[in-house]
């Protein structure tokens, strides 16, 4: 009797566990498309968690450069016109998410979310220009 309501237990847990992700798939994917949509300067550091690994055309960087060449004056303009989100739950505090973005710079990108005290933050990204 015992083991058949553990599996019951279980089995629910598990059915329930896509439909409790999927509200935070949708929210992550909103972070996203905020973090990509022309942030005023200062605001993308909320996004991104302190010892971030992030791969780019320039190599392997962190926070701070991130943050300099998102706000730098070469850094593209434009609206952001992301789209084919995918995301994947590792665990209930870690998703992987890749996407497509359009204009003004054309590229897929990986972002690793992390969820810590609540708050969802990219703890590794990387891109990949789209080619032409």
């Amino acid at each position: 009797m015992n083991t058949r309501k553990t599996a019951g237990l279980v089995i629910c847990l598990v059915l329930m566990m896509p439909a409790a992700n999927a509200g935070d798939s949708d929210a992550l994917i909103q972070l996203d498309k905020e973090w990509g949509s022309g942030l005023e300067q200062g605001a993308l550091e909320h996004f991104l968690a302190d010892g971030i690994l992030a791969l780019g055309p320039t190599g392997v960087t962190g926070k701070a450069e991130m943050i300099a060449d998102e706000t730098s004056a070469g850094a593209p303009a434009g609206p952001y016109i992301a789209g084919d989100y995918e995301v994947r739950f590792l665990s209930e505090d870690i998703a992987v998410m890749v996407h497509s973005a359009g204009a003004p710079d054309p590229h897929w990108s990986m972002h690793v979310w992390q969820k810590t005290d609540g708050k969802w933050q990219i703890a590794a990204t990387a891109t990949v220009p789209i080619g032409e």
